[in-house]
């Protein structure tokens, strides 16, 4: 009843675009010195046996850095599902690049780290198995045209969007729980009908999960029957599954975060729920993959965790043990002097 009583009484707050702006702001506080440390690490401590795949890393790095600093900092949307409505508090809207562009940038910054995550699964595929084979002619026109598909994949509704004044009548008559948020009139309608919309996303995930799915199933399938054919516990084959298993968690991990808020955009959509408190929490999750993903590759790459621990668990034991060594030393100097 307690919790109950809680959340109804924060509930408005959480709803509104203040909670959204400063839970966004606090996650963007939190999230540059780590990917900035994660940043590091990929270009100055990468070791030798990984130098291979540092750009590939490097490029997963930039395009998550890039989605989670969008969401948190530079547009920050404040959208009412299950319309596709809503406005930009974040600082670009301060140096007045208008809303569809900042649609255009959040949307299609989705689909490109999708596609950065089979690069590097590719990247490994081809290093390790496909140098001399056919795909080493096709590998860049074929991620070149992921990436190309992640770019333009927003451009039908972006062409499409619809006179504003008509479609904020049109979508308040479909939702009319809207109404008490719509007061602001910098409020924008992305499109009256989400199927377009849906659509596109729908496509966008089934490309790149099933090229990412398809590159993973191929690198497992190579590497047993390679550690079949050669000694089990030869030190190369067991080196590379680890780094690909390291490699696996770093992926999968942040995507199973965004399994929450899409699932709730898909069941809002469908269903016409709107519940703006939940809408703002998928935002706020949404932002975190990032940083969860920099935090799971310095865990699991273990020359990153050393790193980490050399910069900071070992100075702060050193810093801790120093006082006590030198209280031990005083209290024995004056024992021996008062002896």
């Amino acid at each position: 009843m307690n919790a109950y009583r809680y959340l109804a009484m924060h509930l408005p707050y959480m709803s509104s675009p203040e909670f959204l702006a400063s839970a966004l702001h606090i996650m963007t506080c939190l999230e540059v010195p780590v990917h900035l440390f994660g940043a590091y690490c990929i270009i100055f401590k990468t070791p030798a046996t990984m130098k291979s795949v540092k750009f590939s890393m490097l490029n997963l790095h930039f395009w998550s850095v890039f989605l989670d600093l969008t969401i948190s900092l530079l547009t920050a949307p404040y959208v009412l599902f299950p319309a596709l409505v809503g406005r930009s508090i974040g600082i670009l809207t301060f140096f007045g690049v208008s809303t569809p562009i900042q649609l255009y940038l959040i949307v299609t910054l989705f689909p490109t780290v999708g596609v950065s995550i089979t690069a590097i699964l590719e990247n490994r595929y081809y290093l390790l198995f496909a140098r001399d084979t056919f795909w080493k002619f096709f590998r860049i026109p074929f991620l070149g045209s992921l990436y190309l598909a992640s770019f333009s994949c927003f451009l039908p509704c972006y062409f499409n969007i619809p006179d504003q004044k008509e479609a904020m009548k049109e979508v308040l008559e479909k939702t009319p729980a809207l109404l008490e948020y719509t007061s602001n009139s910098d409020l924008f309608v992305l499109s009256t009908d989400f199927h377009l919309f849906f659509f596109t996303l729908v496509i966008m995930i089934a490309l790149v999960t099933g090229t990412s799915v398809t590159f993973a199933r191929l690198l497992h399938r190579n590497m047993k029957e390679r550690s079949q054919l050669m000694n089990v516990s030869n030190q190369t084959i067991q080196l590379q599954k680890i780094f690909f298993r390291a490699i696996f968690i770093q992926t999968s991990m942040p995507i199973c975060i965004l399994i929450f808020p899409l699932n709730y955009l898909v069941f809002s959509m469908y269903s016409g729920y709107f519940n703006q408190a939940a809408n703002n929490l998928c935002f706020i999750v949404t932002a975190f993959h990032g940083l969860l993903s920099t935090t799971i590759m310095v865990i699991v790459h273990k020359p990153y965790r050393d790193v980490f621990y050399n910069m900071f668990c070992e100075r702060i034991h050193r810093i801790l043990v120093r006082p006590v060594s030198r209280l031990t030393y005083s209290l024995s100097t004056v024992s021996k002097t008062t002896g």
